[in-house]
């Protein structure tokens, strides 16, 4: 089997367990009692996070079969993987949770950062690189600091 039938295929798995790690998530969120006092209930965390997953995974599933259906066979000027940027993003991942958890740092601080490391990793060590991914950073840490705050009244750190 060429290479880039094992990556469509291996996408697609990927996809369709997201989707039903996502159903896990709904029928879980369904079982939750309905909300009293706060507006959106504990059920609201667990279904928003399943659509964006599902969201997310479509997209992926998407980009894979146009990409196999546009592709002959694999391109030669394509990156190589190189398995130490895995375990990269996997150790910035760790210190995020650990720096939120154990250090106290502030939520807005610590995402872009997380954000920077991981997207370096994957990338390559360009300035340019450097710049999107920390104003990414910066934007996903203020909207998701203000979609909790705003609808979800959770205050992170």
């Amino acid at each position: 089997m060429p290479e880039f039938s094992r990556r469509t295929l291996g996408d697609l798995a990927l996809c369709a367990l997201v989707i039903a790690g996502s159903i896990v998530l709904f029928i879980g969120a369904s079982t939750l009692p309905p909300p009293r006092f706060e507006p959106l209930g504990s059920a609201a965390v667990p279904r928003i996070l399943g659509g964006i997953l599902i969201v997310l995974s479509v997209i992926v599933a998407v980009q894979a079969v146009v990409a196999r259906n546009s592709e002959s066979e694999p391109s030669p000027e394509r990156p190589a993987a190189i398995p130490y940027r895995g375990t990269m993003v996997l150790i910035a991942l760790v210190v995020y949770v650990g720096a939120l958890d154990f250090g106290r740092v502030p939520f807005n601080v610590a995402t872009p950062l997380f954000v920077l490391a991981s997207g370096l990793a994957m990338s390559r060590l360009t300035f340019r690189h450097a710049l999107f991914f920390a104003a990414l950073g910066l934007g996903v840490a203020l909207l998701l600091d203000w979609i909790l705050s705003t609808f979800l009244f959770i205050r992170i750190g």
